[in-house]
């Protein structure tokens, strides 16, 4: 009984998780989207990668990195609003050309928080190397090692740690054991 909970209760973090993350998202609606002067054709180049493919490919163009998460479709508007293909810039005038009425686009958040971050299998050392470039230099020196280029633009100290939970520094691997070793409680890098 109480392994049937723990697994429900996990799946009930888990979902929170998730909603957390796509809640920090950045999305934006696009009404009559347009590709240059015209129109966004339906399709990314002639009767291929339609819908999905041309309107992930146009969100990414505008910057967001996540792509489209729900469009529509405008039928037959060609004539009276011709249609530009995203792949060859051909415009599509005829009656039969479909463009798109909407497209919501989405970026996730460019940061992402960190808790008791391990360096190897240690907590990471709140200084760059013995005693120097502590906090700032150490965190981005992290982040940038896990593929954050923006480094930390935050962080928070865990002082005192090392007897419990040996430290190691980002710039040579070496080991705190000492009651009076510091490291970080959090970071939180930026893509």
């Amino acid at each position: 009984m109480l392994r049937s909970m723990t697994v429900a209760g996990l799946g009930g973090i888990a979902f929170l998780s998730m909603f957390a993350a796509s809640a920090l998202a950045e999305t934006a609606n696009f009404n009559n989207p347009m590709q240059g002067p015209n129109r966004l054709d339906w399709c990314f180049s002639w009767g291929e990668g339609c819908g999905e493919q041309a309107a992930t490919a146009w969100c990414q163009a505008q910057g967001f990195s996540g792509g489209a998460t729900a469009f529509n479709i405008a039928n037959d508007i060609g004539a009276t609003q011709p249609t530009r293909l995203l792949s060859t810039g051909a415009v599509c005038d005829q009656a039969f050309c479909d463009g798109f009425a909407n497209i919501t686009c989405t970026r996730p958040d460019p940061t992402q928080v960190f808790a008791n971050p391990m360096h190897g299998p240690n907590r990471l050392d709140y200084c760059f190397s013995w005693g120097e470039g502590c906090g700032q230099q150490a965190a981005t020196a992290w982040c940038q090692a896990k593929g954050f280029a923006g480094g930390a633009v935050a962080f928070n100290v865990a002082a005192d740690i090392g007897a419990s939970q040996p430290t190691r520094l980002i710039s040579t691997g070496a080991v705190c054991d000492q009651a009076f070793c510091d490291g970080f409680q959090s970071i939180t890098c930026k893509h």
